[in-house]
């Protein structure tokens, strides 16, 4: 680990003597450090020049790799660290009802045997709702689909992309030869998630030239399933957990797309769970979950 600590330390400062300084080792010793990784790596990870000092190209492949091995070891530290503390860690969490990944679970799971006094308070709503909760102090953290216009009080840590699909039932006649574009969908009865999703379907078809007819509303993501499983329309959602009752279209045409974010206020101390949450999620390799 003090192999990558270096690494990193000469990612950032691109020079070996202000980067020793920084770990407080010899430059001699930082050169060996790094040259140990090298051999590990088989392959040089720096091009080294007289006046200037540049990743390789194997460099940068490792690059993202390192740092969340780095953040792993971090993560696993502080934890370590707080382990037989009989104190309280509470962590007020939210997270957009529509989001579905299980790294969510399995960071919960880690926090809740890392930390003794882990108390979880869990939220779901809107992203724009858990927003405007975090804003006014009642979140510690949130997860929630970035909205275009993010207010610049949000400090945000990305997690994954995920489409949005056309959610139908599984009898759908557009399910049994799934189209190519959405227009196949332009007379399709739409039913909406708090205003969220269908803003997204509309400006897509406004390109296409057309304005979906948005028939049913629902505030809750699995009110919206119920909705299209009773055959009373479609979504147009993230694509859903598995659920044999359902199928999912993805178009060409309509390639939408949101990026998913770890959030928390600039500037607002974090407590122990929280950071450890941070950590915990800035060292795993998110993904949105799958679903046939």
């Amino acid at each position: 680990m003090h192999q990558v600590r270096y690494f990193l330390s000469m990612v950032r400062l691109l020079n070996f003597t202000r980067a020793a300084d920084e770990c407080n080792v010899t430059q001699p010793s930082l050169t060996r450090a790094i040259q140990k990784l090298e051999d590990e790596l088989g392959g040089a990870l720096f091009r080294r020049e007289r006046s200037r000092t540049h990743l390789t190209d194997l460099g940068r492949l490792m690059l993202p790799h390192l740092e969340r091995t780095f953040e792993a070891a971090e993560a696993a530290k502080q934890l370590a660290k707080n382990v037989g503390k009989a104190v309280v860690a509470p962590l007020v969490l939210g997270v957009d009802a529509s989001l579905a990944t299980d790294t969510l679970d399995t960071i919960l799971a880690e926090l809740g045997k890392g930390l003794p006094g882990f108390a979880l308070t869990l939220t779901t709503g809107t992203s724009a709702m858990l927003l405007e909760a975090a804003l006014n102090g009642d979140l510690d953290l949130l997860i929630v689909e970035l909205p275009d216009a993010a207010p610049d009080r949000l400090e945000r840590w990305p997690l994954f992309s995920h489409g949005y699909y056309m959610v139908v039932r599984a009898d759908h006649p557009l399910a049994m030869r799934p189209p190519t574009s959405l227009l196949a969908a332009r007379d399709e009865a739409w039913i909406d998630h708090d205003g969220g999703n269908c803003a997204r379907l509309r400006t897509a078809a406004a390109v296409l030239g057309f304005e979906p007819v948005v028939r049913h509303r629902a505030s809750d993501p699995a009110d919206v399933k119920r909705l299209v499983v009773a055959g009373l329309g479609s979504a147009f959602m993230p694509r859903p957990r598995d659920d044999k009752r359902l199928r999912t279209i993805r178009f060409p045409d309509a390639d939408v797309t949101g990026e998913v974010v770890l959030g928390a206020v600039a500037g607002r101390k974090r407590g122990i769970a929280a950071d450890a949450f941070v950590r915990a999620s800035r060292a795993r390799s998110w993904s949105a979950a799958s679903a046939e």
